[in-house]
């Protein structure tokens, strides 16, 4: 029984971040479907049906290639979500020596002392904003 699993499970994906992701997903759903009733139930336990059936289906795949590709795409926008995260709550621990501007041209946090009045604030993309702080 043992050398049948794991002649099954030979060249397999297996259970990586993102299985796991739609597996839990689709448990969630499904607990909440369970508590809801009508339409909104219904639909929530489709979908999570169909997060469970995905999940499994991405971890029984021999296409490799494919199922590392979704799973990086995955790791890098939860690596993203995470450098925003911790950028957001340092700002908000640095609020009372700092302030904070975002610059118009590029998006990007600019950083300046409070309590210097009206000051010129380069931007490493050229921009200069006029600012109090």
């Amino acid at each position: 029984m043992k050398e049948k699993l794991r002649q099954i499970f030979t060249g397999r994906q297996g259970m990586d971040e993102l299985s796991k992701l739609l597996f839990w997903a689709g448990i969630v759903l499904l607990g909440l479907s369970a508590f809801l009733g009508g339409g909104i139930g219904s639909l929530l336990s489709s979908f999570g049906l169909m997060g469970l059936i995905l999940a499994f289906v991405r971890a029984f795949s021999r296409n490799l290639p494919m199922r590392e590709a979704e799973n990086r795409l995955l790791l890098r926008w939860i690596e993203k979500k995470k450098y925003a995260f911790a950028a957001w709550r340092d700002r908000v621990h640095n609020r009372r020596d700092y302030k904070y501007f975002k610059c118009p041209s590029c998006g990007k946090w600019l950083r300046v002392p409070r309590h210097k009045g009206k000051i010129h604030i380069s931007c490493r993309c050229g921009y200069t904003l006029y600012r109090k702080t």
